[in-house]
């Protein structure tokens, strides 16, 4: 067993790294938070954010509420949005700065509260 603790510690630094953007993101999703509900358009509210860690990556997500009936938003409408969305973050520098750290998902319900889709965003994605 003595033998496979130098791996552990090989992964230890990436495991902190890990924790480290999670407890950033947390923070920026609690300055979010300050400010939400927050009209983003004239149908969609930003209803709060948080962040989770999924494998070796970090997610902001912000959960969003379409306010029209059930089933006039999709997913295939949502994936409509994703190229206009994604060509902000990557070419915003602010916003890229962030894009580079954690992935971003913004997660979307109708008025009743019936989850309608996600769109997901990396800097992979970036051109």
């Amino acid at each position: 067993m003595t033998r496979y603790l130098p791996i552990i510690f090989l992964l230890c630094p990436f495991v902190n790294a890990y924790a480290d953007m999670l407890s950033e993101c947390q923070g920026a999703s609690n300055t979010i938070n300050k400010s939400t509900p927050q009209a983003i358009d004239s149908v969609t509210t930003l209803l709060n954010a948080w962040c989770f860690q999924e494998g070796n990556t970090v997610t902001l997500n912000y959960r969003n509420k379409v306010n029209l009936p059930a089933g006039a938003v999709d997913q295939g409408k949502l994936n409509n949005l994703k190229p206009s969305m994604l060509s902000t973050w990557c070419t915003d520098p602010t916003q890229r700065q962030t894009l580079n750290q954690v992935n971003i998902r913004y997660t979307y319900a109708d008025a009743s509260g019936k989850f309608i889709g996600n769109i997901d965003l990396s800097k992979r994605e970036c051109k």
